[in-house]
């Protein structure tokens, strides 16, 4: 299995990438390498696994470019552009163009890929998860295609297929698992067995969406943006009491509409989304920072260290000074 992409930010202007038939592995490999190519600098990394082929990157851009691409294998692509974005343009019918914003995500297959990749962001941080049609069998069954209706079809015909007409926001569910597979503190093999884990299961979820994708009653584009700049202003003011009013105000929208929307994108009420972050935030505070529990409770807006308590517990099932004198890792 290989993958060729050409362009000027490459030696020679190429890169090759071979990889094991259908991605297999019985021990954990894992290659980083430090970018400083024609105006791109950061950390590449590539992890090997068994049936699974994993990509992560971290860059700087100065100015945009292109990349042209082909794989002799067909392409099964779980895609995070966690920041930046990735639109891909085939030269062929037996892809289609792919779109990928920034804080989005897509999943998708492709028969055979052969077209260009064109990035314009100054920065991207992605999560990409490559794999195969024997790996769909492992973890689901030889049947796979009677369960996945629309996406078995799809591959039995070997059409290409997306899970997402327009590429979705990472739900904070998606951005738990994307956080738990950046950061795993283990090494070797029981990093080989944790990462699958989590990648199956995210996988499973995810192909399991495919049944039952909901259409009615989209956001317009237009709307879809609007709910990202309020994604985007719930982020950087996780320290306030944010409210529905506040957010309906920012958006141009009536607090219904918000509401709807917000839910529709993001699979969550806009309550349960900002108490989640801040949790997050808390958490990561304490863990990693060591902050005094109550310095990471006022940090996330909370004046009440018995409400912070309280949220705490029923987001991890634990007591904040409980993991602020272990080891745990969420």
């Amino acid at each position: 299995m290989k993958s060729t992409l050409k362009g000027p930010v490459f030696k020679e202007n190429r890169l090759i990438k071979t990889y094991t038939q259908d991605f297999k592995n019985d021990t954990y490999k894992e290659v980083t390498e430090t970018i400083n190519q024609n105006g791109i600098t950061g950390i590449s990394k590539e992890i090997q696994l068994n049936g699974i082929h994993l990509e992560l990157r971290d860059v700087s851009i100065e100015k945009e470019y292109t990349i042209d691409v082909t794989h002799d294998f067909p392409l099964f692509k779980l895609h995070f552009e966690i920041e930046g974005s990735n639109h891909y343009k085939p030269s062929n019918s037996l892809s289609k163009e792919l779109y990928i914003e920034n804080g989005h995500y897509n999943l998708f297959y492709f028969p055979q890929v052969n077209g260009q990749l064109i990035f314009k962001t100054k920065r991207r941080k992605t999560l990409e998860i490559k794999f195969t049609e024997a790996y769909i069998k492992r973890i689901i069954g030889k049947d796979f295609k009677k369960s996945l209706v629309d996406f078995g079809e799809k591959l039995s015909k070997k059409q290409p297929f997306v899970l997402w007409e327009n590429s979705q926001p990472i739900s904070l569910e998606l951005q738990d698992f994307i956080t738990q597979i950046s950061n795993c503190k283990y090494t070797g093999n029981i990093k080989k067995a944790y990462l699958e884990a989590k990648i199956m299961e995210m996988l499973i979820v995810l192909l399991a969406s495919t049944n039952d994708k909901k259409t009615l009653n989209e956001p317009t584009k237009e709307d879809k943006q609007k709910i990202a700049l309020i994604e985007s202003y719930i982020r950087k003011n996780l320290d306030k009491n944010i409210t529905i009013t506040e957010l309906s105000t920012i958006a141009g929208l009536n607090t219904s509409k918000l509401k709807q929307d917000f839910k529709s994108i993001y699979c969550s009420t806009i309550f349960k989304y900002i108490t989640d972050l801040k949790m997050q935030k808390a958490k990561s505070l304490i863990q990693d920072k060591k902050l005094p529990i109550a310095q990471a409770s006022f940090e996330v807006g909370y004046k009440n260290p018995q409400h912070f308590t309280v949220a705490f517990k029923k987001k991890f099932g634990v007591l904040p000074k409980d993991i602020s004198k272990s080891k745990i890792i969420f």
